[in-house]
């Protein structure tokens, strides 16, 4: 009788336990998601928030301008100066007949032209430089100066041109003067609003400045992905080097180093972070490392 009884409390002492349980872990993913609720909002309310203030300095910057409108348009490019023009075209918020404004690049001053209340000019730059002009409103002798991000370009370069960011998925080894290099070669090209764009891709492999390999690849096959295997005896202080040539429709040729081996003492890795950019009869107009 005694262990019939025992036997009932242990039972219910093990159902008890069995429900207390089956809480608890109700309770716990409860707070899990009560908890993962709260931070959604935290973070839906602070992207809200960070929303708010950059639209709040969007229009105290622009209460704050002198200028109501701004655009820049591209011109077509001058491969043998190097040089774009601009078009550059403003409101002023205050207009008066008497009004005067100009463009300033680096202290040189260019008058723009008025058509009522806009003004406009052309400007050719070079385009690997910037065109970072000051604006400057003269009403009857008193000047006031600003500047607009709206026609502000930091690079022309990368604007303009597109650029194409080489990969390489694969391995590399060196062993009794012979370098060996098998994998996938891949490229991701971003495209710019410019007319320009790249019309052949080659890969150029060298051994010092001895070609040993030029191939021209379609441009579907490396976003694919373009298969490489390749094998060359490497003497003493030779340098491989594997280089995507991408050509545009302007005659430019721009270089992109993919792979680098020197001597066999330089271990694979990256893809080397170098674009050169050459006229189509060979001379270097632009160089990253000399930025």
């Amino acid at each position: 009788m005694k262990n019939q009884i025992l036997y009932i409390l242990v039972g219910i002492l093990l159902v008890s336990q069995a429900v207390s349980f089956f809480k608890i872990n109700n309770l716990q993913m409860h707070i899990e998601n009560t908890t993962a609720e709260m931070e959604y909002w935290n973070n839906s309310v602070r992207n809200d928030m960070n929303m708010i203030s950059s639209n709040v300095d969007d229009m105290l910057k622009q209460k704050a301008s002198l200028i109501e409108s701004a655009a820049t348009e591209l011109g077509a490019i001058n491969a043998e100066e190097l040089t774009l023009p601009l078009t550059f075209t403003l409101t002023p918020k205050e207009v008066s007949q008497h009004t005067v404004v100009s463009l300033d690049f680096d202290g040189e001053l260019f008058p723009m032209q008025k058509s009522g209340t806009t003004f406009r000019i052309t400007v050719s730059r070079d385009i690997f430089g910037d065109a970072l002009p000051k604006i400057v409103i003269n009403e009857r002798g008193v000047m006031k100066t600003t500047q607009d991000d709206r026609i502000g370009m930091e690079s022309i370069k990368e604007v303009v041109f597109p650029t194409l960011i080489p990969s390489f998925e694969g391995e590399e080894r060196y062993s009794d003067n012979i370098y060996w290099k098998k994998g996938i070669l891949s490229a991701d090209i971003q495209k710019v609003e410019s007319e320009i764009k790249f019309t052949d891709i080659r890969v150029v492999s060298k051994v010092d400045d001895h070609v040993i390999s030029d191939k021209k690849i379609p441009h579907d096959m490396f976003s694919e992905g373009y298969e490489t295997d390749e094998e060359v005896t490497l003497g003493d202080g030779e340098i491989y080097t594997t280089t995507i040539i991408a050509t545009n429709n302007i005659g430019f040729d721009h270089h992109y180093i993919v792979n680098r081996w020197i001597q066999g003492i330089e271990p694979p890795g990256e893809p080397i972070e170098h674009e050169q950019i050459y006229s189509a009869d060979g001379k270097l107009l632009w160089d990253s490392r000399v930025e």
